[in-house]
């Protein structure tokens, strides 16, 4: 299936043409104003957001977690706070030299012809302008140097030139491997998304508390605390399968789709997933194998995923908010049917959509068995 939409033309320009990053859930929250931050920077602020939002202010946890020094983090927030929370704070010192009197300097005809040459074609980058300047004008410079000029005169974009370099380092790095690469962090086409039955699956991963109760108080996302519910729905057909596992790394992620897509009436092309360590490694080796092009987003980006994200807010407002947890002989059996008052069932109808089986012969009493009764 996945050579059929080649042939149509849309992965090769998603290849070739990637998207913007998205923002993460702490750009959205201490970013508001967009700012263009360096890598360093965005990495000490979800740090910020993890301290202010899932640690409660506490450095020593947030510390402990992150896998920092605590005075380190105390540093970066105390610098934080007296700018009144502005995410340019953050940005590492400059190592650039206090005084370059002794550097040599290009004389400033050529400095004049850089600029000259960027602004009849500004779409040229620095080794464009390089090169033109050697072939036509003569006159050997650097890239780099070319780079510093047109940088001092304001003839290039910050933000655009850091997405145009990673966009290149991908590039370069599928080249040398050969092949496309299956697993890319774009959003999916929208012309894929109702394309056919299999062409886009969106798959995500819900936290189940065990028995409706934490057991470890002191660590949130604890092991002990959770099983793990891998939802998957069909984009065109809306057709959900799911899993229920008592691990969260991507070994036991990908036994577990390999389970569920077997349940799927159709082969699977594409599956959108986010950046969770569950679908990395060992899931996206197995996608490649079986030839599944997987699309992958930032964390907290829930919209990309809106039908498996909107799938888990159902359960909880149809299920476990209702006082049910799952049993223990359900475990290896998935969640194909709840027994009871379920997620697959309302008022006494099948909802078709919630399983892959067909609508005529889906049963839960008949497919599943009987819990053992309450006293």
């Amino acid at each position: 299936m996945l050579k059929i939409h080649i042939r149509n033309g849309w992965l090769e320009s998603v290849i070739d043409n990637p998207l913007l990053p998205m923002t993460t859930k702490a750009e959205q929250v201490l970013n508001p104003c967009r700012y263009a931050l360096s890598e360093e920077a965005r990495k000490r602020l979800r740090w910020m957001y993890h301290l202010s939002y899932e640690a409660g202010g506490n450095v020593t946890k947030a510390a402990q977690r992150l896998g920092i020094s605590r005075q380190r983090l105390s540093t970066l927030k105390a610098v934080f706070e007296r700018s009144k929370e502005d995410p340019r704070s953050l940005e590492p010192d400059s190592r650039a030299p206090h005084r370059t009197d002794h550097r040599k300097r290009i004389a400033h005809e050529v400095e004049q012809k850089i600029i000259e040459v960027r602004d009849a074609i500004p779409g040229w980058g620095k080794e464009k302008v390089a090169r033109i300047l050697k072939r036509e004008h003569h006159i050997k410079v650097g890239a780099s140097t070319a780079n510093r000029y047109l940088h001092k005169h304001h003839r290039i974009n910050p933000e655009i030139a850091e997405k145009n370099t990673r966009a290149w380092a991908r590039k370069k790095a599928r080249e040398q491997a050969g092949a496309p690469s299956f697993r890319v962090k774009y959003r999916p086409p929208r012309a894929i998304k109702d394309l056919a039955p299999g062409a886009l699956v969106e798959k995500d991963m819900k936290f189940i508390v065990k028995q409706g109760k934490f057991t470890n108080t002191d660590k949130y996302k604890a092991k002990e605390n959770f099983s793990y519910q891998h939802t998957m729905v069909d984009s065109f057909t809306r057709m959900r399968v799911m899993e229920l596992v008592e691990n969260a790394d991507s070994a036991t992620a990908a036994q577990a789709h390999a389970r569920a897509a077997e349940r799927f009436p159709f082969p699977i092309a594409c599956e959108n997933t986010d950046n969770g360590g569950e679908n990395g490694k060992d899931f996206s080796g197995a996608l490649q194998g079986m030839n599944v092009f997987q699309f992958y987003s930032s964390v907290g980006t829930p919209t990309d995923n809106p039908r498996a994200e909107r799938s888990h807010l159902t359960d909880d407002k149809e299920f476990y908010q209702r006082g049910n947890t799952y049993l223990p002989y359900m475990r290896n059996k998935g969640i194909g049917c709840w027994p009871g008052n379920d997620v697959t069932t309302r008022n006494g109808r099948i909802k078709p959509w919630v399983t892959s089986r067909p609508w005529s012969s889906t049963s839960c009493g008949r497919e599943a068995q009987k819990p053992p009764t309450r006293s």
